[in-house]
């Protein structure tokens, strides 16, 4: 399976320098107090024992391939023109908007931000600040011609292409960029160049950019404590990435700061995520029979946990609105809006995508949804699939017309707005996202398709 990461698309490249045996001892050796010590010696041993394919998550998933068959529905992506759209034309995210209407009832929803905790950011290295492209054989000899066709100033090929500016490694052809020349890149540049970049695992920051769904940047990190200055940096080096705004160039980002302190800062901010929060707004002329029924989803006698709520919010007087944290079973309702801690690490890899969809309505997790190869089984033995319209608890899995692949899976709760976890890692929160966000995260330019299956024992 392949899974994108999340707001910490960079983090790869993150923890593949924490792969040395002798800089992990040194995080342990420094910890300030017991509970950093506790904390750096989980993210030493996920390094140690998980492999680098659990957090970039790119494994095959032919087990899947019988269940699911060929993808029949394409999602396309309209390019987005926020990139040089006037800030008073966007529209204000902090305002709230209702959902569409259905038999989920009255949504009223608004975005938040989340961003981890300082102590978690305290345990990860800092990357470096020089800027390096790693170019794969093939691309190698055809790089006048790449640099050519992305409208890059003749003196900018020419330093780039100039042989005491680069270097090989393991095949790999490196350039070593300015950042004077990084930063004059226009959003058409990094669109030709980035795509080439991120074919080789080498690159994290262009394999796995920071996406931002947001109609812009400024208002993607518009509550952050990035300074102007940033984000208006973040604002020029970005790029359209299949309908959504991209940024790889956090290394040009820590060039010339004064502290390790504003460096990890920085980071804090950059890997933040956008969630939803939802509140169902209840009245007397509702149809509560009809929400009620929606929600209970006829999976394990749900009625009894989702009625008696509903039906003393609707019956208090002044009060009309229920948290929607309390229309999900027990265990969404307690990891949304969290990120893993060191517990999770207990079996030596971390939740992603499918360990988080298929728990859905377990009480306590079943750790076999790690194992890829059983989570597999369990789709075919216990789901069935389906066609939209989809319902409360639907399992909805992205895969890439033809591949043997899944991307991406998440759970669909009311008006194409799942319960998702983007990415095997620790800085990657429990989340709600509209479903056409999940798939700007996701999709590589290939066009991705939908497929969805429900418990068989749902009617």
């Amino acid at each position: 399976m392949v899974t994108r990461q999340n707001s910490i698309h960079f983090l790869p490249g993150v923890f593949e320098l924490m792969h040395s045996v002798s800089f992990v001892f040194s995080l342990i050796r420094y910890g300030r107090t017991d509970r950093s010590r506790f904390i750096t010696l989980s993210f030493a041993i996920l390094c140690i024992v998980v492999p680098r394919s659990a957090y970039t998550q790119s494994t095959p998933s032919s087990n899947f391939e019988e269940f699911l068959g060929t993808l029949e529905t394409s999602v396309e992506q309209a390019a987005p023109s926020m990139l040089e759209k006037p800030v008073a034309e966007r529209t204000k995210e902090n305002q709230f908007f209702y959902a569409n209407p259905g038999p989920w009832g009255k949504l009223k929803c608004f975005y938040i931000y989340l961003e981890p905790p300082f102590e978690m950011v305290e345990q990860l290295p800092i990357p470096h600040s020089k800027i390096r492209w790693s170019f794969l054989p093939d691309h190698a000899a055809e790089l006048p011609t790449i640099f050519e066709r992305a409208g890059l100033p003749h003196p900018m090929r020419k330093r780039l292409l100039d042989p005491l500016n680069q270097s090989v490694n393991h095949e790999l052809l490196n350039l070593y960029p300015s950042l004077a020349d990084v930063e004059a890149m226009e959003p058409g540049m990094r669109e030709v160049i980035y795509p080439i970049l991120a074919k080789s695992a080498s690159n994290e920051f262009y394999k796995f950019p920071i996406v931002i769904t947001a109609d812009s940047v400024e208002e993607w990190y518009r509550t952050s404590k990035l300074p102007p200055a940033f984000i208006a940096k973040v604002r020029k080096m970005s790029y359209r990435r299949s309908g959504g705004i991209a940024f790889s160039d956090v290394s040009a980002l820590l060039d010339g700061l004064n502290s390790e302190s504003e460096a990890r800062m920085i980071i804090k901010s950059l890997v933040r995520t956008r969630s939803l929060m939802i509140q169902l707004e209840l009245s007397d002329e509702m149809d509560i029979e009809s929400i009620v029924k929606y929600w209970s989803s006829d999976v394990l006698q749900r009625r009894k946990d989702i009625e008696p709520i509903v039906q003393s919010v609707r019956d208090t007087q002044g009060i009309d609105t229920l948290g929607f944290v309390h229309l999900l079973p027990a265990l969404p309702r307690k990891l949304l809006y969290t990120y893993p801690g060191a517990n999770y690490s207990f079996h030596g890899t971390l939740p992603d995508c499918h360990w988080t969809t298929f728990n859905f309505f377990n009480y306590d997790p079943h750790e076999y949804m790690l194992d890829e190869r059983l989570v597999s089984l369990y789709a075919s033995e216990k789901c069935v699939r389906i066609e939209p319209p989809y319902k409360f608890g639907d399992f909805v899995l992205l895969q890439y017309p033809g591949s043997e692949e899944i991307i991406h899976s998440c759970v669909y709760l009311a008006d194409d707005m799942v319960f998702t976890k983007n990415g095997r890692n620790w800085l990657s929160p429990w989340v709600i996202m509209k479903l056409d966000d999940v798939i700007k995260y996701y999709d590589s330019g290939k066009g991705l398709g939908i497929r969805a299956c429900r418990l068989k024992q749902r009617s």
